[in-house]
Formats: structure tokens, C-alpha cells, sequence
């Protein structure tokens, strides 16, 4: 499938990821560093900067923040408005082309009577239009936009989280495992590549979704079996996978959601079985600035669920579940390595839990 954007179209993309930029490289360290200036000129307290109210009394207040934020708003709206407006004369071509019944490996069951979450259909998740079902070429619009989103420190083959979450899982044999929440498919590539004789399955809630990964998979000689339904209530037998995973999932959901999960996740794993959430990391790992910077999504940026997530004990949660062994484990992949943005280095947390041997 080729999604090839026409010349004046990738300038326009270029220059919302320009000012994307700007914020995230120029704009967002000054910001920083006027906040700990004013923290350490006022002997400000820990637990006073982290109180949102507080601290968005403070910093909110400042014209650099506020022209900050605004842009950041303003350049998502135009980044999503461009990549939509640079596929619609493909449209037609496009949407056949996903329609079209290609022969390949793997496999792509969608099922049309599935009930749809009113938080999955009523959130425009990132202020993607439409949100991520409605429209036939959701899947095409998302990479392109992720891409620009993130200011292409993903690589142009997406791979950085599938890259993170090995290292957390590094040597541990897997004969079947599953992804929940998989979307366009690009992110479970490195771990197709490093269990090449494993089976793969996806699953998400977005007929779109799934019918371009499925699409994807194949153009890249992807082997893997795409189903869709709801990870709250998995249509698949107990005792089944050896390794369950999620890569920014959870903080799409909301915390009842996350909880019902968890369970769905274990019961679907084999004994001795593991499971991996991988996300940024909590709130109250990182240092108050970057916690608030980060919240600030929770607002403004198509993320209901964002702070729900981030405050949540996840080790607590896990166990609760029925998980043991729970444990964290801080990963950065070599596609970040001497990157950053305001937050300075990316990593991501990855929590892990055992299923019991002893369980059904």
C-alpha cells in the first residue's frame, strides 16, 4: 500500500512537524527552566509542586508556558487536519486496496456485532477526527500522523516500542503470544522478528485498524493472525499464550476498563505464563514538572484517561489481579538513545507479572 504524499503535502506536514519542534526542542526547555528558577528562588516544596492546581497557578501564569501549549493545541489540530487532506485524493484507491482480498500468511477475523465502548466511540483519541473507527483510512492516517506527532523519533518503521518492551522480556522463550490493543500492527514487528517461530495474534476494538494491519502485515511479509473484540472480554480460551502484552494501552482506558483487563489478560495466559504493560511512567516517578507537562494531555489533548492511568498503582493492580512476581523495569530503546524532548530522555516503564502456576 503505497501512501506516498505528494510534494506539497509533505511541506505542509513539514511545517506543523517544524513547529512541533520548536516547542518541544526550543520553546518547552525555557519553560523548564524559568519553573525551577522560580522553584528554587521560593524554596518551593516538593509536595507543594505537585499539586496541580498550585504548581498551574504558577507556571500557568507565564506567557511562554501558555504560548507553549497553545501551539502544541494548534499544530495537532493542523497535523491531523494535513495528513487527512494528503490522503483524501487517494481515497477511493485506498479504501479498495484495503478491501481487496490478498493471499498471504496469517489470518483477519472481524466481527460486526461487536459492541463498541462508549469511551472507544466517543473520544477523538489525540484529536484524531473521528476518533479510531470511523473513518476507512483511520489506520493510514494514524502512522502518518504518529509520525509527525512524535517528530519521527519512532523511525520510519515505528519499531521503538516494540524494540523497548524486548528488553524487559529479553531470553524468555515464547511459543504464542498475544497483543492487545495492536492497532496498525508496526509496533509488534521487532517482537514478530525476534520470536520468528512463534505465533502472533492482535486483537483491537477498530474493524479499521485491524483491516489495515492485517494489509500492512502482509506487504511486509508479516505472519500474524488479527481478530477483533474488546480486551475487557477476550473470545479466547483460557491457558493459551505464554506471553500477553500491551504497549501504550492502559492509559486509553478507563481505570474500571484497565481492571477488567488485567483479569482477561491472566486468565488467557498459560501458567508460568507473563504479562507486560508498557507505558510511560508514572506520575510520581518523575520529577514534578514533567508529571504537570505530561497532565497536561489528560485536558487538551484527546487523553480522558491519561492521569487515571498514570496515578494508578499499577504494582497494587497487578496483584489485586491475580498476578505475582510483579515488577518494573525501566527500558529506552536504541532508536532514543542521545534523544530527548522537555521531558529530557525517553524511557518507558514496563510493568511485568507472572500468572501462578498453580491457576486455571
Amino acid at each position: 500500500m503505497d501512501l506516498t504524499l505528494s510534494r506539497y503535502h509533505q511541506a505542509r506536514l513539514d511545517l506543523v512537524s517544524g513547529i512541533k519542534a520548536l516547542v518541544g526542542y526550543q520553546i518547552s526547555p525555557k519553560v523548564r527552566a524559568r519553573y525551577e528558577k522560580w522553584a528554587a528562588d521560593n524554596a518551593v516544596p516538593e509536595a507543594k509542586l505537585r499539586d496541580r492546581a498550585f504548581l498551574g497557578g504558577q507556571v500557568g501564569r507565564d506567557p511562554l508556558y501558555q504560548a507553549s501549549r497553545g501551539l502544541q493545541r494548534i499544530t495537532q489540530e493542523m497535523m491531523w487536519r494535513e495528513v487527512a487532506a494528503a490522503l483524501e485524493a487517494q481515497r477511493r484507491e485506498l479504501e479498495s486496496d484495503l478491501d481487496r482480498v490478498v493471499s498471504g500468511n496469517g489470518s483477519l477475523t472481524l466481527d460486526p456485532s461487536l459492541k463498541l465502548p462508549a469511551y472507544f466511540t466517543e473520544t477523538e483519541f489525540h484529536l484524531q477526527p473521528g476518533g479510531l473507527w470511523r473513518d476507512p483510512l483511520t489506520g493510514p492516517i494514524y502512522e502518518i500522523g504518529v509520525q509527525h506527532f512524535n517528530l519521527h523519533r519512532f523511525g520510519k518503521s515505528g519499531a521503538e516500542m516494540g524494540l523497548a518492551l524486548l528488553q524487559a522480556v529479553a531470553g524468555r522463550p515464547v511459543t504464542r503470544f498475544l497483543e492487545l490493543g495492536c492497532g496498525p500492527g508496526y509496533k509488534m514487528y521487532p517482537v514478530l522478528d525476534a520470536y520468528p517461530q512463534a505465533e502472533a495474534n492482535g486483537i483491537d476494538l477498530s474493524a479499521a485498524l485491524l483491516k489495515y494491519a492485517h494489509r500492512r502485515a502482509l506487504d511486509h511479509g508479516k505472519t500474524v493472525h488479527y481478530r477483533q473484540m474488546n480486551a475487557e472480554a477476550l473470545d479466547l480460551p483460557a491457558n493459551r499464550f505464554d506471553l500477553v502484552y500491551n504497549m501504550i494501552l492502559l492509559h486509553e482506558v478507563p481505570v474500571a476498563a484497565t481492571r477488567r483487563i488485567l483479569r482477561e489478560a491472566l486468565r488467557v495466559l498459560e501458567p508460568g505464563g507473563l504479562y507486560a504493560d508498557l507505558d510511560l511512567p508514572a506520575y510520581r516517578d518523575l520529577d514534578p514538572f514533567t508529571a504537570f507537562m505530561m497532565d497536561w494531555d489528560t485536558d487538551n489533548n484527546g487523553e480522558p484517561f491519561w492521569r487515571g492511568y498514570h496515578e494508578l498503582d499499577m504494582k497494587q493492580e497487578m496483584i489485586d489481579a491475580g498476578f505475582t512476581d510483579v515488577r518494573f523495569v525501566q527500558v529506552t530503546s536504541d532508536a532514543l538513545k542521545n534523544q530527548g524532548n522537555y521531558q529530557g530522555k525517553w524511557s518507558y516503564r514496563v510493568v511485568l507479572g507472572t500468572k501462578p502456576r498453580a491457576a486455571s
